[in-house]
């Protein structure tokens, strides 16, 4: 196996892992609400949490889709 090819898996490997450590956490219209660290259940992680710095609840009983750990650093975090 070439060295090249050692080095892409683990990358792949490496990303793969970061991409089940956010839960994107949605308003009940499936809009974008918060980004939350996946506590293992995202369901759990998105009930009754809020955007940082704001007042009003994502409302959707723990809605959700997954992100990726590159989309998620550019949407707001959730106040959990």
């Amino acid at each position: 196996m070439r060295f090249s090819a050692v080095i892409g898996l683990l990358l792949t490997m490496a990303v793969g892992t970061q991409a089940g450590l956010y839960c994107q956490c949605l308003y009940s219209d499936g809009s974008h609400c918060c980004i939350a660290d996946n506590r293992g259940d995202c369901t759990s992680s998105c009930k009754d949490v809020k955007p940082l710095f704001e007042d009003k609840g994502c409302n959707a009983g723990g809605k959700f889709s997954d992100v990726s750990a590159w989309n998620a650093q550019w949407r707001t975090a959730c106040n959990d």
